[in-house]
């Protein structure tokens, strides 16, 4: 991700636009060429984290666009990975090395060793380059044309997606990702086959918070890769309301095609635990769409069927920024009780006391509600499983 100082783009107008690198300049090419030279022989040679920022610290001030390429150098540094150099206790042989130091001080003797060994290896600066994920220098550039906008995004406060006509997999592909980063949003069927989609912003919810703005930004690779896709976003940026328009026009490309593979860990052991429980249920994949009324489309987050009758029954999780939907939902259950749909509530947005309050005109409504804390018990699930068939 790019900081704020990172940033390149031009202000006009009310609205505020990326500048874009053209992936074939031959300019920005070389420039990437030569900070990947940097990073490669840093990991060639094992050189420290320190090391490392001295030598790149030298391209940036030595480049005619140090802004361009300390955003590059960021994007680089975050595909290494450091490491200590050996299994040992550093402070231990730091204290041995001191005292001996010490000793030959008081005795008029060369205070340290012709050859200290390394006492400083657990230190962040000492950390030694493990492994640096490489990129061509056309592949830089495309990201950081991405990272700008990903940037741009972590300040908005309202974001408006639009999808043209999108097929199945797509829109369930996006869907995924907005669950997989726990995102608030809102789908609703447009015209002329069109899906929007609303998304609360950082901003919008609890000024700049780091956690959802990081999340918000790491949606964006998988809907450039869309066929046809509109976003508008309300920014509060460099203390002004701007707005910033994206689509599929822009040169933004992801190396991410597919979101497949984007499993939160808590889904997969809950998967593992509950194939594990013996029970009248198992989770079923390709979890559907659901009406939700006034053109609103709900995407649940697990779906189980009764092995004896082949009923199905959904689950979708409410997380502690989900308070609006969270009412709404409630509201829709009231209204169509028939809806086979049980509702999973963090209790970082509820407590047993306040959901009573919440169901308190339904008693079949409050059954169909589960509390939880960080992901649901398969206990906790197949309880609300049980009494929703009853």
């Amino acid at each position: 991700m790019l900081k704020k100082e990172h940033i390149i783009c031009k202000i006009n107008s009310g609205r505020v636009k990326p500048v874009y690198i053209v992936s074939d300049d031959f300019s920005a090419l070389e420039n990437a060429s030569g900070l990947l030279a940097v990073y490669r022989h840093a990991c060639q040679h094992n050189l420290t984290c320190s090391e490392l920022e001295e030598l790149s610290k030298n391209f940036i001030d030595s480049s005619v666009d140090s802004r361009f390429t300390s955003g590059l150098n960021k994007l680089l540094f975050d595909r290494c990975q450091f490491d200590v150099v050996e299994d040992i206790d550093y402070p231990a042989r730091r204290r041995e090395l001191f005292l001996v130091s010490a000793a030959n001080f008081k005795a008029n003797l060369p205070p340290l060793p012709e050859n200290p060994a390394d006492i400083y290896g657990d230190l962040p600066g000492f950390e030694r380059l493990k492994s640096f994920q490489d990129i061509t220098p056309a592949e830089l550039l495309d990201a950081f044309n991405l990272a700008q906008a990903q940037a741009l995004l972590i300040y908005a406060e309202t974001i408006t997606l639009q999808l043209a006509d999108p097929d199945v997999t797509a829109l369930r592909k996006v869907m995924k990702a907005i669950k997989f980063f726990r995102l608030l949003a809102k789908f609703e069927r447009g015209r002329n086959k069109t899906v929007n989609i609303d998304i609360s912003g950082p901003y919008s919810l609890f000024g700049p918070s780091v956690k959802y703005a990081v999340s918000l930004a790491s949606l964006l690779p998988v809907i450039v890769n869309l066929k046809q896709w509109k976003l508008s976003a309300q920014l509060k940026f460099r203390d002004r309301e701007l707005k910033l328009k994206l689509d599929e026009k822009n040169l933004l490309r992801s190396p991410n095609r597919s979101f497949s593979s984007f499993v939160p860990e808590e889904i997969r052991m809950y998967h593992k635990l509950f194939a594990e429980k013996p029970s009248a249920w198992q989770i079923i994949g390709d979890t559907p769409f659901l009406d939700g009324g006034n053109q609103e489309i709900i995407f649940p987050d697990l779906s189980f069927q009764e092995k004896s009758s082949g009923k199905v029954i959904h689950l979708e999780l409410f997380h502690r920024w989900h308070a609006g939907q969270l009412a709404r939902r409630l509201e829709l259950l009231k209204k169509s009780p028939e809806l086979p749909l049980i509702l999973g509530i963090d209790r970082s947005l509820a407590d047993e006391e306040s959901l009573a309050q919440m169901t308190a005109d339904s008693p079949q409504l409050a059954q169909r509600c589960r509390l939880f804390r960080d992901f649901p018990g398969v206990e906790n699930t197949l309880r609300a499983l049980k009494k929703m068939i009853g």
